[in-house]
């Protein structure tokens, strides 16, 4: 098997593409672009018809025979998170598997959102000149819009809308047929879905004077529409002056205009004025003063973590996961020096017992996203607070969790209280097995990390961690008086013992 070589598949509503890359170099081999248009089916809450399933399979199966040419054994199928919404997507992931054995993997708005910044941030940390400033990714979908900020080429915050260029278009049609004015109304039913930008810290700090600008992600149509109306090929970025102007002209524009001067699909017609409508939103929330594209793909990012988990690169966005799990902790006022302690202590025990649970690097991630949100519940009520955590975390997103890892996540939280998997029987059986035990493992060290700081009084600064043939002894360096923290981990550490098959000890040191 050549590791150098990957292979990526994915699926989306207009179509399938197949991107086939040398893991070593980040060279492209193969690009191959097959367009079948499901978008009509499942915004229209139709099932995807049989007959384009059909085209889908049938390219897939093209696909695998072009990898194989090309002696690639590493590929993988990706599904966008649109497509996963329609009403038979199951029925369509069973027939892609039936067909190639291969399973497709859906994507979460947060995934397709981590995935497409990639390269963009890359970008940022290499120019100087373009990370100056506050920088704002939009990507924009047939039915979704994520957003992400960078300050100065640092990561701050990502955040997702349910709102895209063909739900708009539709409501576009019945208003223009029922309202006077259908541009005005369609700009108050823009502004609603954008109704939380202001709210947290992606909007936080923009003012006319900041120097702000808009990266667009994912817009082909509109890109070309903008080529052709400036009568010259695209410059890197233009001002929003020149954007307003070209609003303005499409408002009034007719299809034939579109269509014959600005060589814009006849397809893409119908979105391009939503999607013109909500980016000038956009930019009016965020004041920016200019606006560019970018070609970065949800595939790119997907290339580059595959690069990274086989070493090839060194470019790992983790950083961004936790940077949002931080975000997410702040906004629900965890209280944050208990939370870096817990997180800090978590970390310790895994890399530590790493000979008894044999979990790796990505697993290390979860336990600590865990460990920063598992008191996030507490903003509810303190009582049954781990169960508050647990929904909080379920039904929140966090950039580059996939739906599987949240879950996981929000899991782990939930037991590292007085609940354990094994009192929970009725919900943790519906879990998978792997995933039972992982969840397991991880909840029974972040139960002995809190233990350690349970009052909340930091008497405890450092730990040590030594394995035993029948108990794993933890060290706690603190001149302080340990009684209640003996006690309480005492009481959590049963379900270690009954997890790892060891007794957790608390041994105390004296710092001289």
């Amino acid at each position: 098997m050549n590791k150098k070589y990957f292979g990526v598949m994915t699926v989306n509503v207009t179509g399938v593409e197949l991107l086939i890359v040398n893991l070593k170099t980040h060279k492209s081999l193969e690009k191959v672009v097959k367009e079948i248009n499901l978008g009509d089916d499942v915004y229209h809450q139709q099932p995807v018809r049989f007959e384009s399933v059909s085209k889908i399979v049938e390219a897939l199966t093209g696909f695998i025979q072009i990898l194989h040419d090309y002696g690639v054994e590493n590929y993988q199928l990706w599904g966008s998170q649109a497509l996963s919404q329609a009403l038979n997507a199951d029925f369509m992931a069973d027939q892609f598997f039936l067909h190639t054995g291969i399973e497709v993997r859906w994507l979460s708005m947060s995934d397709e959102a981590y995935y497409r910044n990639q390269n963009i941030s890359l970008e940022l940390k290499r120019d100087n000149e373009d990370s100056e400033g506050i920088a704002y990714l939009v990507g924009i979908t047939s039915g979704n819009t994520s957003i992400t900020r960078f300050d100065n080429g640092d990561f701050v915050t990502s955040t997702n809308f349910a709102i895209g260029p063909i739900k708009i278009s539709e409501d576009l049609e019945s208003l223009r047929q029922s309202a006077p004015n259908s541009i005005s109304v369609l700009n108050d039913y823009i502004d609603s879905k954008l109704k939380d930008f202001d709210i947290g810290i992606l909007g936080n700090a923009v003012s006319a004077k900041t120097n702000s600008k808009i990266i667009l992600l994912g817009t082909s149509p509109i890109k070309n529409l903008v080529t052709q109306y400036l009568k010259q090929e695209q410059k890197p970025a233009f001002s929003i002056a020149v954007f307003n102007d070209l609003v303005d002209d499409m408002v009034d524009a007719s299809d034939q205009y579109l269509i014959n001067q600005l060589q814009v699909n006849e397809d893409a017609v119908p979105l391009i004025l939503p999607e013109l409508l909500l980016i000038r939103r956009i930019i009016q929330l965020t004041s920016a003063s200019q606006i560019s594209f970018s070609d970065s793909e949800i595939v790119d990012g997907i290339v580059n973590d595959e690069e990274v988990a086989l070493g090839f690169s060194k470019h790992d966005f983790t950083d961004q996961i936790i940077t949002m799990a931080v975000n997410l902790a702040d906004h629900y006022d965890v209280e944050p020096i208990h939370r870096e302690l817990v997180t800090k202590f978590a970390r310790h025990l895994f890399i530590q017992l790493k000979p008894l649970h044999t979990l790796g690097k990505r697993e290390l991630v979860l336990l600590e996203i865990a460990a920063i949100l598992h008191d996030v519940g507490n903003y509810i009520g303190v009582h049954s607070h781990y169960l508050h955590s647990e929904y909080i975390i379920r039904h929140s997103d966090i950039i580059g969790l996939s739906s599987e890892e949240l879950e996981i996540v929000a899991a782990i939280a939930k037991y590292h209280s007085s609940t354990t998997p094994s009192e929970d029987l009725s919900h943790f059986s519906q879990i998978s097995a792997d995933n039972r035990r992982l969840i397991s493992k991880l909840a029974a060290i972040l139960r002995l990390a809190d233990a350690l700081d349970d009052d909340r009084q930091q008497k405890i600064k450092k730990i040590s961690v030594s394995i035993k043939s029948k108990s794993v002894v933890i060290s706690a360096y603190s001149n302080d008086n340990l009684a209640y923290e003996n006690w309480i981990f005492n009481s959590k550490s049963h379900f270690f013992q009954e997890t790892y098959g060891l007794k957790a000890i608390l041994k105390q040191r004296g710092v001289k």
